[in-house]
């Protein structure tokens, strides 16, 4: 079985296109693959986003209005996991497809549309999404793209379970077909890394 992280930024276009293509290879792949979208909050990410979408980094109204809109669409990912993640990733792209750049202020009641669309219960989300807890998870989103390397979104990270302590890692998905290629070779030789010309290829 393959484990695949997709590390996102909540509100970056191209992570959006990252997700779709991840989860277009989960479909046309015959092994398994277990899919986990990480998202990322930080300031180093909505940096990220500003330098590429030429916005003034000078700007700090809106770098917080950015890190706090990216904030609350983890909030609403990470609380629609508790009623599975298939559609708690639907949410997500759904939420992302509307956001123009830069991304607008977050709008609670827009979200709540959104949720009750995709098909959940929007009173348990409601109780989910106000757990104190909610944080902990998100911190522990960070923790994890820390240990694993993770500094720019989109960026992915590829387990083999026939070979589970080496784990390949990609950044910026530009091109499905190199990308579906580097899978298919940690899936047919997962003691053997991926050549640097290959991997090179994909940031």
């Amino acid at each position: 079985m393959l484990e695949l992280f997709l590390f996102i930024n909540p509100i970056g276009n191209r992570c959006r296109e990252a997700e779709l293509a991840v989860q277009r290879l989960a479909r046309e792949l015959t092994q398994k693959v277990s899919l986990r979208f990480v998202p990322l909050v930080n300031f180093p990410v909505i940096d990220q986003y500003m330098r590429e979408a030429h916005l003034d980094p000078h700007n700090l109204a809106l770098r917080n209005q950015l890190f706090n809109t990216a904030y609350q669409v983890a909030v609403d990912f990470k609380a629609a996991q508790f009623q599975g993640n298939v559609k708690a990733r639907k949410l997500l792209i759904k939420q992302q497809a509307a956001l123009a750049t830069p991304a607008a202020p977050y709008d609670l009641k827009q979200a709540f549309e959104d949720v009750k669309q995709v098909g959940f219960d929007l009173e348990a989300f409601q109780e989910d999404r106000a757990r104190e807890e909610m944080s902990q998870c998100l911190a522990s989103d960070q923790a994890i793209a820390l240990e694993m390397g993770i500094t720019e979104t989109p960026a992915v990270v590829v387990f083999n379970t026939a070979n589970p302590t080496e784990g390949i890692r990609l950044g910026n998905v530009k091109t499905y077909e190199r990308f579906k290629k580097v899978v298919q070779t940690v899936i047919t030789q997962p003691d053997i890394q991926p050549s640097r010309a290959l991997l090179r290829s994909l940031n």
